[in-house]
């Protein structure tokens, strides 16, 4: 197995006014090629901030985390979307489907924006 994600003494802040709220720090992680993952605990303390990390949503106050050997953080916004599109799915707590659109086209829709033409994404996306 390779390694897919490496985090590298990652730590995450949020500075407000009067205030710095330090999420997490020197977090070292390797998830494998293949490996399940599930990212568990109370309410505040750091998953939603994980996989925006993991995501490329977000960047980390310190440290590095890498997929696949790329350190995320240099690339590039045009970069970032298309790794989200093509090679990472998110399933959010509280989904965002369009309700104009059918679920049908609501799982299409990545796909086409991903440069897919409607007529090959529709069987991929029916199974």
């Amino acid at each position: 197995m390779s390694e897919l994600y490496k985090f590298s003494d990652v730590g995450k802040k949020f500075s407000g006014p009067g205030e710095n709220l330090e999420i997490f720090k020197n977090i070292n992680l390797i998830v494998e090629e293949g490996e399940a993952l599930a990212i568990v605990g109370a309410s505040g303390s750091g998953k939603s901030t994980l996989l925006h990390l993991m995501g490329a949503l977000d960047t980390p106050s310190t440290g590095v985390v890498a997929f696949d050997g790329q350190d995320m953080a240099l690339m590039s916004p045009d970069q970032k979307a298309a790794f989200r599109n093509k090679t990472l799915g998110f399933v959010f707590q509280f989904h965002h489907l369009l309700p104009e659109f059918s679920a049908l086209e609501n799982v299409v829709m990545p796909a086409v924006i991903g440069g897919a033409r409607r007529a090959a994404a529709l069987p991929e996306a029916r199974a």
